[in-house]
């Protein structure tokens, strides 16, 4: 059984323990509120998560799926929550980097800055650039010398418009000196069958969705980030390669409506320091190619402001419009 399929099954205990249980404890259940479809990467580690946390804090943990607008619904819905200590949000970093950024708080319908607050990093994993064996590129190098004279392979594939995957393109065109074009698909998923059919030549996502026994005639060319992942140490990264663009790196958390009493904010944040910590969890991560890696309130919140500052001006510059 490869690692996906590994993730799959954990998936699916995971399931078993977070949607079925009886509550337990005297109060009811918390729900994680997750905006994207259940089977994914973020429903994966937020079912994980739940199953600790039931243990951790003896009380039922449900996972909702609020799958659309790349997170913007499940956000919506914290902020119409009861702010009682009762529901999250589990989302990559990019809800709330990339929408703060390109649409106005009444497009968003709520404010990251007023109406959410950090609570907890728990995972974080880096992304890859990737090359269907279609498109006869060995190697990084043998596709900055190939770009420039063919088209079809400046196309590439982002796990959606406005992501995080788009605007790394848009760091490595200037990197490269070609001119790369998104293709923006529905999810990473998607973007892995086109990979491995030859529809599109290459793409940018997370490791964990290609690097597996049945992710055939995709080629790996290096991952983005500032070292090599010691769960994929074959892998050299872009900087090694001469393009030096590292700012790939991937995270999960938790956030809660700014009007969750802080006492119920900080239980949670330590109830996930002690999860994040247990060598079993640690393990189950690994089998998705993610690593355990908390950080209190403070410094998520220190790193979400950090990363729309250096984001804005990529994003400003590449003209993007949401649509």
């Amino acid at each position: 059984m490869n690692k996906r399929h590994v993730c799959k099954a954990l998936a699916l205990a995971a399931l078993a323990a977070t949607g079925f249980a009886a509550s337990a404890g005297d109060k009811g259940p918390i729900r994680l509120l997750v905006g994207f479809s259940a089977g994914g990467n973020v429903d994966l580690v937020a079912r994980l998560l739940a199953e600790e946390l039931r243990a951790e804090l003896g009380r039922n943990v449900l996972v909702e799926n609020r799958p659309g607008a790349g997170g913007r619904l499940a956000a919506q819905a914290l902020k119409g929550a009861a702010a009682d200590g009762s529901t999250y949000l589990f989302s990559p970093d990019s809800w709330a980097v990339f929408p703060t950024i390109t649409m106005s708080e009444a497009q968003l319908r709520y404010s990251y800055s007023r109406d959410m607050a950090a609570v907890a990093r728990v995972v974080s994993y880096p992304l890859g650039f990737f090359a269907s064996t279609s498109s006869g590129v060995k190697s990084l190098a043998d596709y900055v010398a190939k770009v420039k004279k063919n088209p079809d392979l400046a196309l590439y594939g982002s796990s959606g418009a406005g992501s995080i995957t788009e605007f790394l393109g848009v760091l490595m065109s200037k990197e490269m000196g070609a001119k790369l074009t998104v293709v923006p698909f529905k999810g990473a998923s998607e973007i892995k069958t086109m990979l491995m059919g030859g529809q599109v030549q290459v793409g940018i996502m997370s490791p964990s969705d290609v690097l597996a026994e049945d992710s055939r005639n995709i080629v790996p060319l290096g991952m983005i980030s500032p070292r090599r992942s010691a769960l994929a140490p074959q892998i050299p990264t872009l900087a090694e390669q001469g393009v030096n663009v590292t700012q790939g790196n991937a995270f999960m958390g938790l956030w809660a409506s700014s009007k969750t009493p802080a006492a119920e904010r900080e239980r949670m944040e330590k109830a996930i320091q002690a999860i994040a910590a247990k060598p079993g969890f640690k393990k189950k991560l690994s089998l998705a190619y993610m690593e355990s890696d908390f950080a209190g309130a403070q410094e998520l919140g220190k790193q979400v402001r950090e990363l729309q500052a250096f984001w804005k001006p990529v994003v400003d510059s590449s003209g993007f419009k949401p649509s």
